[in-house]
């Protein structure tokens, strides 16, 4: 895309004519996707098996009540009044399906479904896996956190005018039901010390607590969010009576770690810039200084005094309060995301880093000398993008990373997630070898923090009637 940019640039630097310069930016302008017009996406379905047609499959646009199916030749087309949506395909025999529509094909695009029988070797994807925790339809979960061995729930009904904190064991058994200290909800919020505090719209929390003789909830230590955030966000876990921390550097480029000890001053231990992520944003800033002065826009990406952590976030426009225009945004979008660099303790006490600017993990010891280092690249992998000639095979075309680290908190464990058209996929880390192990898809889509224990991942679905509800899933 900048290459083609610069072309046009070099183009309007040499024509001599204002006629010229016009029919220049009418062409830039018309060649971005135009989303407010209604649009025809065209389709075949086909047995994944078999090949052969498939009438009467449902497609639905996610969201809403529109639809269509396939004819006798498993043939269909629907109507979109604009894109990026979710195409949802589902018949009686096949498992649902789930395609992300990010543009219009010039060919009709040809899908394979899979059916209910057919199961992959690498990918678990047992229905039968899954539970749901809580299973009162009257109400809806708002918010939830893993406390010890069991879950507690923030469940509300009636917009939020009926509020309770729900204890429960892993197998769905209620053990207390308890009212809540002050009204309204906002979430549940758990520390590196792993205990779990309420929050109140009013900006209020209590510190939660099982209290076993009552079988009800206390809560304790009435402080606000803000103080409570302050003291406990910046820190990461406990280790021999240290406290790690890990801090942003170098304009969120980098990272830092390090600890807090008693008697003692704070200590880094690890100091990482990402140099490959700020040749990429010195190149993309450079490119875009010159649009913006050729189209005669100001830019606050002349000055090198950037303030807002916003102007790192690619995918935030002026409006929210990013530094780019709606095109931009939505070219940067595809080309940057926040690089993240994990830092957990295992198991047996020591400490891994994810250094994904170097493409490695550290395993370090406590005073972060590093003791191995296994390459990475699971981070980098993602499908290419589905074409219009060979067929779409629903169920494994397009996973992209999903730039998130999981941890068990039983027994510390480690994995990621690929996405893929509102599916979330999560894939076990070899520490010893940085490959993915096996993967579980999430039976459902589009869930909400995804937490796992002893090799169950819960999450967040929103069901049928609308209401929130807590799943279980074995990984």
């Amino acid at each position: 895309m900048k290459s083609k940019f610069y072309k046009i640039l070099k183009q309007v630097n040499s024509a001599c004519s204002v006629k010229s310069i016009i029919l220049i930016i009418l062409f830039i302008f018309f060649s971005f996707p135009q989303y407010s017009q209604s649009v025809i996406f065209k389709g075949t379905v086909k047995d994944e098996q078999t090949l052969k047609p498939l009438a009467e499959i449902n497609i639905k646009v996610s969201g809403t009540t529109q639809g269509t199916s396939t004819d006798n030749s498993g043939s269909f087309s629907i109507i979109l009044e604009k894109i990026p949506v979710i195409l949802i395909f589902t018949c009686i025999g096949y498992e649902n399906e789930y395609y992300k529509v990010i543009e219009i094909p010039q060919k009709p695009i040809e899908f394979l479904l899979r059916t209910k029988s057919y199961t992959l070797k690498e990918i678990n994807i047992n229905s039968k896996n899954y539970s749901f925790l809580f299973k009162d339809k009257d109400y809806s979960v708002l918010d939830y956190e893993l406390m010890d061995d069991n879950v507690l729930l923030l469940i509300f009904r009636t917009l939020l005018k009926q509020s309770q904190l729900v204890l429960l064991s892993r197998s769905g058994d209620t053990l207390a039901v308890s009212p809540l200290p002050e009204m309204p909800p906002s979430q549940l919020f758990k520390d590196f010390l792993s205990n779990i505090h309420y929050f109140t719209k009013s900006d209020f929390a209590y510190q939660c607590h099982y209290n076993k003789v009552s079988k009800g909830i206390d809560f304790l230590y009435k402080t606000t969010v803000d103080s409570i955030q302050k003291l406990v966000q910046p820190f990461l876990f406990k280790l021999d009576g240290r406290l790690y921390f890990q801090e942003r550097i170098a304009n969120n480029f980098g990272t830092a770690i390090g600890y807090y000890e008693k008697g003692s001053p704070k200590k880094y231990i690890r100091h990482v810039i990402n140099n490959k992520k700020i040749t990429e944003y010195n190149d993309d800033r450079k490119f875009y200084n010159s649009w913006n002065a050729f189209l005669g826009h100001s830019n606050d990406l002349d000055s090198d005094d950037i303030e807002s952590e916003l102007a790192f976030d690619f995918s935030v426009s002026r409006i929210e309060g990013g530094l780019y225009g709606k095109y931009e945004a939505r070219a940067h979008s595809f080309e940057f995301f926040n690089i993240i660099f994990p830092v957990i303790k295992t198991v047996y006490n020591n400490i891994v880093f994810f250094n994904f600017g170097n493409d490695v993990i550290e395993l370090m010891n406590k005073d972060g000398k590093i003791l191995k280092t296994v390459p990475i690249s699971f981070h980098k992998e993602s499908a290419s993008k589905p074409d219009t000639i060979n067929p779409v095979k629903l169920f494994d075309s397009g996973w992209r990373w999903g730039n998130m680290i999981l941890v068990d908190e039983l027994n510390h464990n480690i994995y990621t997630t690929y996405l893929n058209s509102g599916m979330i996929r999560i894939n076990r880390i070899n520490l010893e070898t940085g490959k993915l192990n096996p993967g579980t898809v999430i039976p459902f889509p589009f869930p909400e923090k995804i937490e796992i224990y002893d090799g169950e991942v819960y999450f967040l679905n929103k069901g049928l009637n609308e209401n929130w509800e807590l799943v279980k899933c074995k990984l």
